[in-house]
C-alpha cells in the first residue's frame, strides 16, 4: 500500500491533467450548462467537502482535473489530516516560523504523507531503503545528533588536518541546498558526549548543545607524553569493564552553549542562496547566534549528558567520575548540586561506573544505569588455567532529584532499583520521552498514555538486552494542585507479574554481528557490524528494524495506531516480529561496510544520517516518501495554477 499511496503523488498518475478543461474560477464554472456536477459549487464548500475523504481519495482526486488538483492542496485539509493522527506526525521546532499559523499547505502534506509511508515501511515484514542522497558538509564530522522533527542538526566538526575543532549547526531540508552549514562556533578540543535538546531559555525558543571536551593540565616532562593529542586520544568508551588510563593528566571540560531558533530560521530562509554573497552579508549582519550557558572543569572524568527542563528551569545533569551526577540550572547564575548514588549494602564492597542517565522531570526522578564489576579473580577447576573474572552486574534505579544547591548529602539513596546479571555491558542506550508523544484524555484530569522508556546493552557474545519501563498514571500525592496528570515510570523488582511494569527481551546473535542501537521511544534502529571490527568506523552489515510493541498489547501502540489508520481507507501490513532487516540496495550495502564514523537516527521522520572517515559528506537515507517541491518553492511534478496556495 505504501507504493501505491507514492504513486498517487507520482507524476503517471498526472500525465494528462494538461488536457483537463476545467475553469478556474467559481463563478465561470457556476454559468456553464449540462447536467448537475459538483463544479457547480463554490470552492469553499468542495474544500469542506474533500475535508472529510480519506488521504488515499484526496491523492486520487489530484488526476481529475486542475481545479482539484489546486484545491487538494489546500492547507485546510493537509492541517486538518496533521491533527487527527496527533504524536505519529513528526514534531516540529517550537518556534513561532513552525507554529499552525505559519505552516504552509506542503509542509503540512509532506508531515502527514512522511508519517503515513514510515509506519507502513518500518511495520513491514521486509522494511527497505527508499531513497539515499548524499551533500557536502565541507567540514570532517566527528559526531552528530539529529533534533527531533529533522530540521536541524548539531554537530562536533574538524578541519581536514583535524587540528581545529568546531561545533556547527546544519538545517536539514533546505529548499535549495539540501544540508546547509547555518552556524559555526570554534571548540578549543575536540567536541564529544555531544548532547541537543529545543529548550526555552529566558523565554526565547532555542537549541541548548552541551558537550565534553578534555584537555592537558600540568607540566609534562616526557617527550612523548607532550605529544599526546586529547582530541585524538581514545578510551573504551562504552565498556567499563576495559577502562583505558590516560597517558597524561587530563582535565575534563562540560560546555553548555544556546542558539535562537529565530535566528536559525532567518539564516535558513530559502530566498538567500547558502554559500552566495548576499547569505554571509546577512549573516553578517546578524547578532552572534552561539551563546555561552555553562561551563563545568574537573580534573574527574565527565560522562553521559542529559538536558531537561525541572521546576520550569532549563537544567544540565553530567556524569562524574564513577558514581557522582552534578547538575547546572542555565539561567543566570543558576546554582550547581552534586548527587552521589548509594551503593547498594550487599555489594557496597564492589566497583561501580555510572553508565547512563535521563532525567524525569515530571516525577521529581533521574533514572540511572551502573555497571557493578568485582575486580577479584576468582579461582578455576584447572589450576594451570587463568583465573576467570566474576560476572558483572547492571542496576537499573531511580533516584529523586535533589534540591537546587545541595551538595551536602553524602549519598542519596536510590527509590527503586532492579539489578541483572550482564557480563562485559556495553554501549547502554536510553530513549529519550517526551511530552509530545503523549496521548490525553478528553479533559486534564484525564489518565494520559505514554510510550515506555527502551533501555538497551550489549552482552558478552553479541547478545542485545532490551528492557522497557511502562508507564502507568502518576500517583495522587505526586501531583500539585490543578496540575494535568503525567506518566510514571517506574522500576519493579518483580518481573513476572501479568501486569508488570519492566520487560525484558535478549536477542543472540553470537558470531553473526556486533549490534549498535539507535534509541527511540516508538521505533529504535538497529544496525550490526563484524564482531571482530574493534575500530573507531566499523563496517556496517546490516540494519534492522525494531518494534516495541508487534502485537498491540500496550495501550500507547493502540492508540497510536488507531490515530494514523483514522486517515486511510484501507489497512496496511504489520508484521507480528519484533525484529525485522531492512532489503538494502547493493551500492548502499557497498558504501555501509566500508566504515562508517557515526550514525545517528530521527525517529519522527524516518531518516538515517551516517558519515564516514575521512569524508566531507553526510549521507541520508530515506526510510519514507514525501512530495518535494522546486527551489522556487512550486510543487513537483506539476505546480499550482494559483501561485497564492503556496502560502496557504
Amino acid at each position: 500500500m505504501a507504493f501505491r499511496l507514492w504513486s498517487l503523488c507520482s507524476e503517471q498518475s498526472l500525465s494528462n491533467l494538461d488536457a483537463t478543461s476545467t475553469q478556474d474560477s467559481w463563478e465561470s464554472r457556476v454559468n456553464l450548462k449540462g447536467p448537475p456536477s459538483l463544479n457547480t459549487l463554490s470552492d469553499d464548500i468542495l474544500i469542506e467537502i474533500f475535508s472529510y475523504l480519506d488521504v488515499e481519495d484526496i491523492m486520487s482526486l489530484r488526476s481529475v482535473s486542475k481545479l482539484y488538483y489546486n484545491l487538494t492542496h489546500q492547507g485546510v485539509i493537509w492541517k486538518r489530516f496533521l491533527r487527527r493522527i496527533g504524536p505519529n506526525a513528526p514534531q516540529l521546532p517550537p518556534s513561532s516560523r513552525y507554529s499552525s499559523r505559519f505552516l504552509t499547505s506542503f509542509e503540512a502534506e509532506r508531515l502527514v504523507v512522511r508519517a503515513i509511508t514510515l509506519d507502513m515501511n518500518w511495520v513491514s515484514p521486509r522494511p527497505s531503503t527508499l531513497s539515499r542522497k548524499s551533500f557536502l558538509a565541507h567540514r570532517l564530522i566527528q559526531s552528530m545528533v539529529v533534533l527531533p522533527g529533522g530540521r536541524y542538526m548539531a554537530a562536533s566538526v574538524s578541519n581536514w588536518a583535524k587540528n581545529f575543532y568546531s561545533l556547527c549547526v546544519f538545517a536539514l531540508d533546505h529548499r535549495v541546498g539540501g544540508i546547509v552549514a547555518l552556524a559555526e562556533t570554534p571548540v578549543k578540543q575536540k567536541a564529544y558526549n555531544l548532547r541537543a535538546k529545543y529548550m526555552t531559555v529566558d523565554g526565547n525558543p532555542s537549541i541548548v548543545i552541551a558537550y565534553v571536551r578534555r584537555k592537558k593540565v600540568g607540566r609534562i616532562s616526557n617527550e612523548s607524553s607532550r605529544n599526546v593529542d586529547p582530541s585524538i586520544y581514545h578510551e573504551v568508551r562504552n565498556n567499563p569493564r576495559l577502562k583505558i588510563d590516560p597517558p597524561v593528566p587530563f582535565q575534563y571540560v562540560c560546555s553548555c552553549v544556546q542558539i535562537s531558533l529565530d535566528a536559525l530560521d532567518a539564516l535558513a530562509d530559502p530566498r538567500l542562496d547558502p554559500g552566495s554573497r548576499e547569505f554571509f552579508e546577512f549573516a553578517r549582519s546578524q547578532p552572534p547566534p552561539f551563546r555561552l550557558l555553562s561551563v563545568l572543569r574537573s580534573s574527574s572524568e565527565f560522562g553521559m549528558i542529559d538536558l531537561a527542563i525541572i521546576d520550569d528551569i532549563p537544567t544540565l545533569a553530567v556524569v562524574k567520575g564513577l558514581e557522582t551526577i552534578v547538575f547546572k540550572q542555565l539561567t543566570g547564575m543558576g546554582p550547581i548540586t552534586t548527587m552521589v548514588c548509594a551503593r547498594e549494602e550487599m555489594n557496597s564492597a564492589l566497583i561501580y561506573r555510572i553508565c547512563n542517565i535521563r532525567i524525569l522531570p515530571h516525577q521529581g526522578e533521574i533514572l540511572v544505569i551502573r555497571a557493578i564489576t568485582d575486580m577479584t579473580p576468582t579461582a578455576t577447576s584447572d589450576p594451570r588455567g587463568p583465573p576467570s573474572k566474576p560476572p558483572g552486574l547492571l542496576t537499573v534505579a531511580m533516584f529523586a532529584i535533589p534540591a537546587a544547591g545541595d551538595s551536602e548529602t553524602p549519598s542519596h539513596t536510590s527509590i527503586s532499583l532492579v539489578s541483572f546479571r550482564a557480563d562485559d555491558a556495553e554501549d547502554i542506550q536510553i530513549s529519550a520521552p517526551h511530552d509530545y508523544d503523549l496521548l490525553g484524555g478528553k479533559s486534564p484530569s484525564d489518565p494520559v498514555v505514554a510510550p515506555p522508556i527502551n533501555i538497551f546493552y550489549r552482552k558478552s557474545g553479541c547478545r542485545l538486552r532490551y528492557i522497557t519501563l511502562k508507564p502507568v498514571p502518576m500517583p495522587s500525592w505526586l501531583l500539585r494542585p490543578g496540575q494535568p496528570q503525567r506518566p510514571y515510570y517506574s522500576v519493579q523488582d518483580t518481573l513476572n507479574d501479568d501486569d508488570q511494569l519492566l520487560f525484558c527481551e535478549e536477542y543472540a546473535w553470537y558470531s553473526t554481528c556486533r549490534l549498535f542501537v539507535c534509541p527511540g521511544s516508538y521505533r529504535t534502529l538497529l544496525y550490526g557490524a563484524s564482531p571482530e571490527d574493534r575500530t573507531d568506523s566499523p563496517g556496517v552489515n546490516s540494519i534492522y528494524s525494531h518494534l516495541v510493541d508487534p502485537h498491540f498489547i500496550d495501550e500507547y501502540s493502540v492508540r497510536r495506531h488507531e490515530l494514523l489508520r483514522g486517515i486511510l481507507r484501507e489497512a496496511y501490513e504489520h508484521r507480528s516480529q519484533v525484529l525485522a532487516k531492512f532489503d538494502l540496495c547493493p551500492d548502499l550495502y557497498d558504501d555501509l561496510r566500508r566504515g562508517v564514523k557515526d550514525m545517528a537516527w530521527d525517529e519522527s521522520i524516518g531518516r538515517i544520517f551516517y558519515v564516514k572517515p575521512d569524508d566531507a559528506h553526510i549521507h541520508v537515507v530515506d526510510l519514507a516518501y514525501a512530495p518535494s517541491q522546486t527551489a522556487d518553492g512550486q510543487r513537483c511534478p506539476l505546480p499550482l495554477a494559483d501561485q497564492r496556495m503556496l502560502d496557504l
